[in-house]
């Protein structure tokens, strides 16, 4: 079994692209060697900032022989008389195999002649010639470059190849390149270090590399920065402001992890936690301490109690040169929280009234007025919102307090200069000049959720405020024409809507969203006048838009198929009621307890039954009323009876205010053996009777019970 090794060594890659190029290789080494019939035993592929690096172990030195079926012409034009024509010959000689090879086999469009061409292995190594060029043009990122005089591009110039199977150099062709692409067995080593490499085996490549200063692998960088974060935190009793994201970043930032301790003035801790920590991570990569013992509010404009003069720094450079490194950092940080401070200065001179005023000049969509405008739209949104809950533990002049500001601080310096604080610096700044709490938070909290598994606003104030931006967004952009098409989405509008649903559902919030988007289509309508749109198509859009996110919510909940298509799929007249998020969510739960109980299968078959057969039938889904189809006087027998009075009893509970589903569900299944009276040979009735009266009476009695059941779920469509 043989070995190949691969390293491109570039120019320092951005921290992105040499993630994502990792999965990349994977899939595309899998795709080429698949189609060759290359068989390996493990593949290792890992990068740095300098460098890509491909290991294949356990490689066979020739791929497998490829047995070719191929279809010729028709066996009365390839043998005439059993005599072989010039086709079949011709045929024969492509394939180049004998006339004697050739069979004939029975096809759907008659008999053909077929010919097997076996075709021998390849060499790896000459495999592998053609696949690696090819694989490396094939790699994609953002921004690809251009150097030299040459046309390739890729993320960054490459300056080394190293290629070699077993011990030896495997040369390839990569012409594209000038100046050209130097591929043999140098590497390089740490820049810092700069020394050149030369690796005769890849059986100690890791090894050699990471003494020169390089840890090659990923995952080892990655936990080796895990490691020194933790030990060092310890030291100094502090929790580290470490993410997934900055984590990520980090690794793919340097080649040999080097962590440095650096300090900040106190005299920055009198701004909020959250620009301290915007700026290190987001701006400068370093990682924020945080105090063992903190209390944070989202209110404070300081962050004395919250966070530590303490930071690290993750150097690719020499332990030697820390120190250095380490007030170079400290210098640059000094500067950024400088601008940082006087920014919130200046801001507090202004009030959020008068940052209101300057969302005038803000524009935002065309046709759609300014951000002034918006937030009006905001404030009818949450006000419409409210009337829906009627919730009398809201204050609802905080509610709309809270959208009226919710953008203040739009027009702020800070935010102008670090965009990820909107919300959160407004909801201070409200703070700062005596807004009540509940409004404060509100207006921090209103852009969550901002992603998938993001915190959700920790008030049902902020929620409603929250629901009300992003509904705004969502209108206004549809009207527009806007809406999002296949993987399209320039606008996040999937995962706005996202936001709405979740918090929604979370919150356990009363609302028919359908209705909303209803009431508010026609006040943009009055509100602006000159937008020319067709009411009808944008609120059809959005139901089907916020259907399809709410289906796909479901799934991501883990909820079972079936009872997603059960809930979700039913026909069009009662589609609609998945639209109520929170009714939604009380009959899934509801059919989930129901579920683990004995009777519910034999209970759902029976309901199953009688709204398959109501199909037959013409009663429209939205009625629920005998009078006017159903004719007691037309019944023959005793079951008829019994179903007609069960179906009163329905009507009774549904027009109690707080009726459930499970009392409905109950109802169905006390009178369970009622409905399967129906179809007993001897107490039962012919539903399908030849006389028509009677077929459509009882018709409509079964489609009555079917409508009942849809109230909750569509039972045809429950895995049996």
């Amino acid at each position: 079994m043989s070995k190949y090794l691969l390293e491109i060594g570039t120019e320092e890659l951005p921290a992105n692209f040499s993630h994502s190029v990792i999965n990349q290789i994977n899939s595309l080494i899998e795709f080429e060697f698949d189609k060759k019939l290359i068989k390996f035993n493990n593949i290792i592929c890992t990068s740095t900032p300098r460098r890509i690096v491909l290991l294949l172990e356990g490689l066979v030195d020739q791929s497998d022989d490829k047995t070719l079926i191929r279809k010729g012409p028709k066996a009365t034009s390839a043998f005439l008389n059993g005599v072989p024509t010039n086709a079949a010959i011709g045929f024969a000689n492509s394939l180049g195999i004998n006339i004697d090879d050739l069979e004939i086999r029975q096809t759907e469009k008659g008999e053909f002649v077929f010919g097997t061409k076996i075709e021998k292995g390849e060499s790896t190594r000459s495999s592998l010639s053609s696949i690696i060029p090819k694989v490396i043009k094939n790699l994609q990122g953002p921004r690809f470059m251009k150097w030299g005089c040459g046309s390739f591009k890729f993320s960054r110039p490459i300056r080394w190849v190293v290629s070699l199977y077993n011990d030896e150099i495997l040369d390839f062709v990569f012409d594209e390149c000038d100046p050209k692409i130097s591929i043999g067995n140098k590497s390089k080593s740490h820049r810092l270090i700069n020394k050149i490499i030369e690796i005769h085996s890849s059986d100690n490549y890791f090894e050699l590399m990471a003494k020169s200063g390089v840890l090659v692998k990923r995952e080892e960088r990655k936990e080796k920065i895990v490691n020194l974060i933790n030990h060092e935190s310890q030291l100094v009793n502090l929790d580290p402001d470490l993410s997934d994201h900055l984590l990520n970043e980090l690794t793919d930032l340097v080649e040999s992890p080097n962590l440095i301790t650096s300090n900040f003035d106190r005299g920055f801790l009198n701004l909020p936690v959250e620009v301290l920590s915007t700026v290190m991570k987001n701006h400068q990569r370093y990682i924020p301490l945080l105090k063992k013992d903190k209390t944070f509010s989202k209110l404070d404009l300081s962050s004395e109690k919250v966070i530590s003069t303490n930071f690290f720094v993750l150097s690719n450079g020499l332990k030697e040169s820390n120190y250095i490194i380490s007030k170079g950092n400290e210098k640059v940080l000094r500067a950024r929280f400088s601008d940082a401070k006087f920014f919130v200065e200046s801001d507090k001179k202004v009030s959020s009234k008068e940052r209101n005023e300057k969302l005038k000049s803000v524009s935002y969509l065309k046709g759609m007025g300014n951000v002034f405008q918006r937030v009006k739209r905001i404030e009818a949104i949450s006000e419409k919102i409210l009337n829906y809950l009627n919730d009398q533990s809201l204050d609802r002049k905080k509610v709309i307090e809270a959208a009226k500001y919710c953008k203040n601080d739009l027009c702020s310096e800070i935010v102008y200069e670090f965009p990820e604080l909107q919300g959160i610096m407004g909801g201070k700044y409200l703070r700062n000049e005596g807004f009540s709490k509940e409004i404060c938070i509100a207006v921090a909290e209103h852009y969550l959720p901002g992603f998938y598994k993001d915190d959700l606003p920790s008030t049902k104030y902020g929620a409603i405020v929250s629901i009300s931006d992003k509904i705004e967004t969502l209108i206004s952009i549809f009207i527009s024409g806007k809406r999002p098409s296949g993987s399209s989405d320039p606008y996040a509008l999937r995962r706005n809507l996202n936001g709405v649903i979740i918090t929604i559902w979370q919150f356990e919030l009363d609302l028919d969203i359908e209705n909303i988007f209803e009431e508010l289509l026609e006040y943009w309508n009055i509100s602006l006048p000159n937008l020319k749109f067709v009411k009808e198509k944008v609120l059809n859009d959005l139901i089907e838009f916020t259907n399809q996110r709410i289906i796909s919510y479901l799934d991501e909940l883990s909820i079972s198929k079936d009872l997603i298509k059960a809930i979700c799929f039913i026909e069009t007249s009662t589609k609609k009621r998945i639209m109520n998020i929170l009714d939604l969510k009380i009959r899934i739960n509801t059919i989930n307890q129901l579920k683990v109980k004995a009777d519910f299968s034999e209970i759902q078959k029976v309901i199953s039954r009688v709204s398959k057969l109501a199909q037959k039938g013409n009663l429209k889904t939205t009625i629920f009323s005998c009078n006017d189809y159903v004719n007691p006087d037309l019944f023959e027998k005793e079951c008829e009876t019994k179903v007609f009075k069960f179906i009163k009893e329905l009507e009774e509970i549904v027009k109690l205010p707080n009726w459930d589903y499970f009392q409905l569900f109950s109802l169905f299944k006390t009178n369970s053996d009622n409905l399967n009276e129906l179809f007993d040979n001897e107490k039962g009735v012919l539903i399908m009777a030849e006389n028509p009266e009677l077929k459509n009476n009882r018709l409509n009695l079964l489609g009555l019970v079917r409508n009942y059941s849809l109230k909750i779920a569509d039972f045809t469509l429950f895995n049996s």
